[in-house]
């Protein structure tokens, strides 16, 4: 399938799963609500990866980039994160915030010193380049 049509499938899946949303989409009696959504371009990503990032109490990232689109979601705890020049921001249990492709991220830290903290991040690429790249920030 050429990468235009291919294009044109997820954005017609991409539609119709909105749809499906703002009509309740659920299959029973659960309540579904849309957390993170984002437009992408019509460019192929071929890889799907979730990635489970446990953070011990006080633990830190170092500065990185990925190469596509990245959906996060804190599952237990608080994180910090801070995007490109924006300031950093606290994320709850619950909470999902958006990367762009090769955003730069400059922190994501566990925001308690006492309490571990769990995220998982959902992240597209075309499976050539390693999904994190550290970044060495001047200071």
């Amino acid at each position: 399938m050429n990468p235009y049509a291919k294009a044109l499938c997820v954005t017609a899946a991409t539609l119709l799963t909105t749809l499906a949303l703002a009509h309740g989409g659920g299959a029973g009696e659960e309540v579904v609500t849309s957390i993170a959504q984002t437009t992408l371009p019509p460019k192929t990503f071929s890889h799907a990866t979730a990635l489970r990032v446990d953070f011990a109490p006080g633990a830190t990232s170092t500065a990185h980039r990925h190469p596509g689109h990245v959906f996060a979601m804190v599952l237990i705890g608080e994180v910090e994160s801070a995007l490109d020049g924006h300031p950093p921001r606290r994320y709850k249990a619950g909470d999902a915030w958006y990367e762009h492709p090769g955003q730069l991220h400059r922190v994501t830290r566990n925001a308690s010193d006492s309490e571990p903290a769990t995220l998982v991040a959902w992240l597209l690429s075309d499976g050539k380049e390693a999904l994190v790249q550290p970044v060495k920030l001047k200071r």
